[in-house]
């Protein structure tokens, strides 16, 4: 295991795990894999003669360390594709701003996914002493078994243990425990076995690769799947913050873990590569549906956290802001006392949907113009880049004010009509032929973007109003609310995720 110097967290630091510490830590142990691999390379060509033992299957665990509250959006992402994880978690971190709540866990087992277990406050066992170290683990396992989860499988904050951390995890009950960095990474370890067998050889220190952290590609995650199915194997990916704008180490973007999972799920279907859980890895029980704890006064479960003061639990399209917020399209405004608002009520100005839209894109690598292809547009504009890159790729054209000049009009707001037409072309512009009537009694064939209004409400991203009289109706002319954007976007990531 690689582990780290670091010293523990505190609560309110709300970042990941530090970057464990450059592979020369473990110089014996890496010049002992070579070696290993030289002696294996003298004994194959012995033995060239016999027929090679097909590879056998290969299992990949999702785990995610902390309860880092950006989790939960990326846990709705593997339940959309039929995958689960198993959420280690640091329990004095619950309901704290920036990390997961109780409600977000209860979810998380209703889903299937493992809850497991990695300290109260989230120290450098190492450093501890023996009944430190045993508080610290059995009582993050009673916390959370009191909440009503089995809780069989540990990770070790900082990827740090000894004998004396071996020791308190096993006299706590736990099965197995994760360690970091004995397995094959994008920068380290490249003599290193590309999965940990099954059952492993010390349960009480399971191989894993290096954690992800920010400058891992697509091309490494796909990596360790694809090197393990060349022996078959158990492969442990460790998340942290899967976020923009957060952890500049340990933070991925929702685009990449999205891509990821979409790839890693399709790759299931070949029958030799499965995702479970840690648990379910290692032949334990599934992980059940946590049971409420008896208490002779029970308190009401906490609501969601909002990411914004004037986005409350139960305001209209919560879910959609909230993921809004979570795969960082939107950050909202810093109010002067200190809280962040979203402000869902005002209307999206044009220049505010070009950032949204770009951000929705996973805000792709562009390079600026240096002279801008709208008039009321200069380099020193808000948002320059993407109103730019929403030009480059043929979302906006603008509008033509004679004389070949053309103008955007950022601060003025979107209506719904021209926000159906960014949204199609912004999907491609697929292929689509316009009903000859429209579902919204406001909309006929005349109507400007017909074919675009008609084409999102046939993907189910706008629904209307149903009015007094019974009719829908689309209101093409009205301006577009941020709570409306946000449900949008929500709903054409649902209709077509990336």
């Amino acid at each position: 295991m690689r582990w780290s110097t670091h010293p523990a967290r505190s609560q309110g630091r709300h970042l990941a795990d530090p970057p464990e510490p450059a592979p020369d830590r473990k110089h014996g142990r890496r010049w002992a894999a070579v070696v290993g691999v030289l002696l294996l390379a003298a004994s194959a060509i012995a033995v060239a003669a016999v027929p090679s033992k097909a590879a056998g299957p290969t299992i990949v665990s999702l785990t995610f360390d902390d309860g880092i509250g950006s989790q939960f959006a990326a846990a709705q992402v593997l339940k959309a594709r039929g995958l689960v994880g198993t959420f280690f978690i640091t329990t004095s971190f619950i309901d704290a701003s920036g990390f997961l709540t109780q409600a977000n866990l209860k979810t998380l087992a209703a889903d299937g996914n493992e809850i497991g277990g990695h300290t109260v406050t989230h120290p450098d066992l190492t450093t501890l002493t023996a009944a430190a170290a045993r508080a610290e683990v059995c009582n993050g396992k009673t916390t959370l078994e009191g909440w009503g989860y089995q809780v069989s499988n540990f990770a070790y904050p900082f990827a740090a243990e000894n004998a004396t951390a071996q020791s308190a995890v096993r006299d706590c009950g736990f099965a197995s425990a994760r360690g970091l960095g004995d397995l094959r990474s994008p920068a380290s370890c490249a003599a290193c076995p590309v999965a940990e067998s099954l059952p492993p050889a010390n349960p009480m220190v399971t191989k894993a690769p290096d954690q992800v952290d920010s400058t891992w590609t697509l091309a490494d995650l796909q990596a360790r799947v694809t090197d393990a199915e060349t022996t078959g194997g158990w492969v442990q990916l460790t998340f942290h913050e899967i976020n923009v704008g957060t952890d500049p180490t340990l933070s991925i973007t929702p685009v990449l873990f999205d891509s990821f999972v979409t790839w890693l799920a399709a790759r299931t279907a070949n029958g030799t590569t499965s995702v479970r859980t840690v648990a379910q890895a290692l032949g334990q029980s599934p992980a059940p549906s946590p049971s409420p704890s008896p208490s002779p006064s029970p308190s009401p479960s906490p609501s969601p956290s909002s990411p914004f003061g004037d986005v409350p639990a139960n305001a209209q399209f919560f879910t959609e802001i909230s993921w809004l917020s979570a795969q960082g399209i939107s950050t909202g405004w810093l109010e002067a006392n200190g809280t962040r608002t979203y402000r869902p009520v005002l209307a999206v100005n044009r220049d505010a949907m070009a950032a949204f839209m770009y951000r929705l894109a996973g805000s792709p690598a562009f390079t600026a113009p240096a002279v801008s292809p709208f008039r009321d547009v200069t380099p020193q504009t808000q948002f320059y880049k993407e109103i730019t890159w929403l030009a480059a790729q043929g979302i906006s054209t603008g509008w033509d004010e004679g004389n070949g000049v053309r103008s955007y009009r950022p601060l003025q707001p979107v209506n719904r009509d021209a926000m159906a037409a960014f949204m199609y072309r912004y999907a491609g512009s697929p292929a689509y032929t316009a009903p000859g009537s429209s579902p919204f009694t406001d909309v006929a064939p005349q109507t400007q973007f017909y074919k675009e209004i008609n084409w999102l409400a046939s993907t189910n991203i706008s629904t209307g109003w149903v009015e007094s009289n019974g009719t829908t109706t689309f209101r093409p002319v009205q301006p577009v609310n941020r709570d409306a954007m946000a449900a949008f976007m929500y709903r054409y990531n649902t209709s077509f995720p990336r």
